[in-house]
């Protein structure tokens, strides 16, 4: 699977967002209350920063758009690589 990097645009809302965490780790670490999450991990604590943007617009379509950065501790970059993977491998959504 592609690594898609610590800063990306998702077509979600911040409920959809708050969901797939709680999902993923049991918890939405305050995600849908504030727009940031920050999660305890055993290598350090990964926040989660979701900023809205303008709506995605596609003929008569409006998608929902957040911008999310992954923010990581000094020196824990692979580990949050490998977290990052497995929060993607959650959102996939399913197809054919």
């Amino acid at each position: 699977m592609p690594f898609f990097g610590f800063d990306r645009v998702m077509g979600c809302s911040r409920a959809d967002l708050a969901r797939w965490l709680a999902e993923l780790t049991g918890s939405d670490h305050g995600m849908a209350a504030t727009g940031r999450a920050d999660i305890p991990l055993d290598w350090g604590t990964l926040g989660v920063v979701a900023e809205p943007m303008a709506p995605r617009v596609i003929a008569l379509a409006r998608i929902q758009q957040l911008r999310v950065r992954f923010v990581y501790p000094d020196g824990a970059q692979e580990h949050a690589r490998d977290w990052v993977t497995r929060f993607d491998r959650h959102t996939q959504r399913g197809g054919g």
